[in-house]
């Protein structure tokens, strides 16, 4: 069977084309592997580091190069059952994908349990509307915790000569996968400047994805919605890079419009040599399915802002340390889940 490369289901990904060798198996083989693989799994299942669990708690995350996906792995470690820590019975596991749009849409479908979304993104799913538009099933999308603001980030190669959005026109851009919220907002971007993908020449990669491609200078830049600094930028320093600006003007449009996506700064020297930068911003969410168990959301919440977990984020990735209880419900653009509210409400955070 003949499938074409870098086909993705579920996170995983695989290579195989008319020219993989074929394979042939006799049955002693595949029952040798059958067994291997029920003893592989069998020792995970039983693994001191998670006794007793049994179940699955899923995170959709993002690209590897973006901060979703480090971000989701601390945190599905920090509820992982150890016996002295996480949820009770519970195995997290961090799932790349392709961003806010394809978690929401895999959270109401159940294929995961949780998921990291933009927060103009989970608005959308919560009112039926843009890409989300007649699906009344997304608006059973609910909050566990606003975790930290994402800033929009345009990169480019700084021998590119662009400057400015306008400059973009005729160049060669990453914008991002389909059903990513990265795609979505270089959308309105582009909108707000006049212009539409089409005025680009467009690729639909994930940061992962455009490495070789920036180094080479098949690519001129690459756009993402993430936390800063991120991995995909920092580790193109050597060729030189630069950051293209939203202006203030233009953000403030952009926000009237959409009031989840406001004006933001990213910081001078997060990626070394590149000064303060006007863009705009969103806050990253956690969200779960109103369908799911008021025990659970709650035990997750509270695992959630255990010093266990806290302690994992802040020195497991740098945009860590901005994830607090104190701004856990800023920027929220839809209802808590029943269970987070329980656990807010303890803590006297809210009426």
């Amino acid at each position: 069977m003949t499938k074409k490369p870098h086909q993705k289901r579920m996170g995983l990904w695989w290579t195989l084309t008319s020219d993989t060798p074929k394979l042939h198996f006799d049955e002693r083989r595949i029952a040798a592997f059958l067994f291997v693989l029920m003893l592989s799994a069998a020792l995970i299942t039983t693994t001191p580091t998670s006794p007793g669990a049994t179940n699955l708690f899923r995170i959709g995350t993002g690209g590897l190069t973006g901060v979703y996906f480090p971000i989701g792995k601390l945190i599905a470690e920090g509820l992982t059952d150890t016996g002295t820590g996480g949820v009770p019975g519970y195995i997290g596991v961090a799932q790349n994908s392709a961003g806010s749009i394809e978690n929401v849409r895999t959270v109401i479908a159940g294929e995961i349990e949780a998921g990291l979304v933009q927060a103009d993104i989970a608005a959308w799913a919560f009112h039926a509307e843009q890409v989300f538009s007649g699906n009344e099933d997304a608006r059973a999308l609910r909050a566990v915790a606003s975790l930290y603001p994402e800033k929009f980030q345009i990169v480019t190669r700084r021998d590119a000569d662009i400057h400015s959005i306008s400059n973009l026109r005729g160049k060669k851009i990453s914008i991002d996968e389909i059903g990513s919220g990265t795609l979505a907002v270089m959308r309105i971007v582009l909108n707000a400047h006049g212009l539409s993908e089409n005025d680009l020449q467009p690729v639909y990669l994930k940061p992962v994805f455009t490495y070789d491609k920036m180094v080479k200078g098949d690519l001129q830049g690459f756009a993402m919605m993430a936390g800063a600094p991120m991995k995909a930028v920092t580790e193109l320093s050597d060729i030189g890079i630069a950051l293209i600006p939203v202006a203030p003007d233009k953000a403030r449009t952009i926000s009237a419009q959409y009031p989840y996506l406001v004006p933001g700064t990213i910081p001078a020297n997060v990626y070394e040599g590149v000064p303060e930068t006007p863009t705009i911003q969103v806050h990253a969410l956690l969200v779960v399915s109103a369908a799911m168990p008021e025990t659970l959301v709650y035990r997750v919440t509270k695992a959630l802002w255990s010093e266990r977990i806290r302690a994992l984020l802040r020195s497991g990735h740098s945009q860590g340390q901005s994830i607090t209880l104190e701004t856990a419900l800023d920027g929220l653009s839809l209802p808590l889940h029943t269970g987070a509210e329980k656990y807010y409400r303890e803590r006297d955070m809210l009426p």
